[in-house]
């Protein structure tokens, strides 16, 4: 018995009124490539042709859809309007988004950096984002590794409510 002689009944319903709230375990992931910045060199004579490959994740790490940019030319690049546009629908707040910058060559294409970026940090309203492409393999003059650049994306999600 609870205190005042009153037992505690336990609550016939799952959810009172109080307690819904949505749950935002899908989403549509909207965005564009907006440019690329400082990649590295690929090529022995002349620019690097970048490309970005732009794919969703689920939960599980699995591929969710793709999208690619056409490629351009320099280590400096910027992409305007619809030519580097993605839409994934459906896409799980737990997944990811993966980037990576590609070097278009006559043989097998180069990867020139790629970064995973959460899904859930993602904003609500579009906002350009700002990745780095992480490091290189190769050393400098001065034996540290260099930065493979950065992409910038413009992007946000809308997420697809379902109740509790």
């Amino acid at each position: 018995l609870a205190q005042g002689g009153f037992r505690q009944v336990p609550c016939p319903y799952q959810h009172s009124p109080a307690t819904l709230r949505p749950a935002l375990a899908m989403a549509t992931l909207v965005g564009r490539v907006v440019r690329c910045n400082g990649l590295p060199h690929e090529h022995l004579f002349g620019k690097s042709d970048p490309y970005v490959i732009v794919k969703a994740l689920d939960a599980e790490g699995n591929p969710a859809g793709e999208s690619r940019t056409s490629h351009k030319k320099g280590s400096d690049c910027t992409w305007d309007g619809d030519e580097a546009v993605f839409n994934f629908a459906d896409v799980n707040l737990d997944g990811a988004l993966h980037v990576s910058v590609w070097d278009k060559d006559l043989g097998p294409d180069d990867v020139l950096g790629q970064v995973v970026w959460p899904i859930k940090l993602v904003p609500f309203e579009e906002s350009e984002i700002t990745l780095s492409l992480g490091l290189s393999r190769k050393l400098d003059h001065a034996g540290k590794k260099t930065p493979n650049g950065t992409v910038t994306l413009s992007m946000k999600v809308d997420a697809h409510h379902h109740w509790l």
